[in-house]
């Protein structure tokens, strides 16, 4: 159960990565006064927990809903996770949405949900390895360590926000590159897993 825990926690917090999202949350908090901003903060921790459990709870039903099969979504994570791994490595991850949701933060009043906790935070890579992660874990031992691992990122993310311009000026600029190009590989790695592993068993079955 600890290896689950620590695994949800190191892959999800490396999918969500708050850590490249604070030179956008700063640029779109510009100005707020502070009550206001540690409202949006808080409002986008519980927005991003809400959407992470909706997602490990009822992702699979939809997915029987439609019809697709447990390989085909592991492959199309796999395939969605290794380009957020590859995005990463490139020190794009969170910069390629950066003007639509500046365009769109002036327009709104909170911006907690949208665009903070979808999509720059909580996106497909994330939500495809909760469903993965949902289909993994059959018992309600596993499943609630899964959800004190999501609760755990949704804290991260609190702490995070709530100090990024202290730590964008220690980091700078090069160190969150460095941070997000770490991570990259440890997504990118998680990607090809799940792809590798689905493709195994598809062999293996057609056998």
């Amino acid at each position: 159960m600890t290896a689950l825990f620590i695994s949800t926690v190191v892959s999800l917090f490396s999918l969500i990565n708050p850590l490249s999202a604070m030179p956008v949350f700063i640029s779109i908090t510009n100005g707020f006064p502070k009550d206001h901003l540690f409202r949006t903060i808080r409002r986008t921790s519980i927005y991003v927990f809400v959407v992470c459990v909706l997602s490990f709870f009822i992702g699979e039903f939809i997915l029987n809903f439609f019809g697709v099969s447990i390989h085909a979504l592991k492959i199309a994570g796999g395939i969605i996770i290794s380009r957020s791994g590859f995005q990463l490595l490139n020190a794009q991850h969170k910069s390629d949405v950066q003007g639509p949701i500046e365009d769109e933060s002036r327009l709104k009043e909170d911006i907690s949900f949208s665009p903070l906790a979808m999509p720059l935070l909580a996106g497909p890579g994330s939500i495809s390895l909760l469903i993965n992660l949902a289909i993994q874990t059959d018992d309600l031992q596993s499943k609630s360590v899964v959800l004190a691992g999501i609760f755990t990122v949704c804290i991260c993310i609190y702490l995070i926000l709530s100090s990024a311009p202290y730590i964008l000026k220690y980091l700078g600029q090069s160190g969150l590159r460095t941070l997000s190009k770490i991570m990259g590989l440890l997504v990118l790695s998680i990607g090809i897993q799940m792809i590798v592993a689905s493709g195994r068993s598809l062999f293996y079955a057609s056998i």
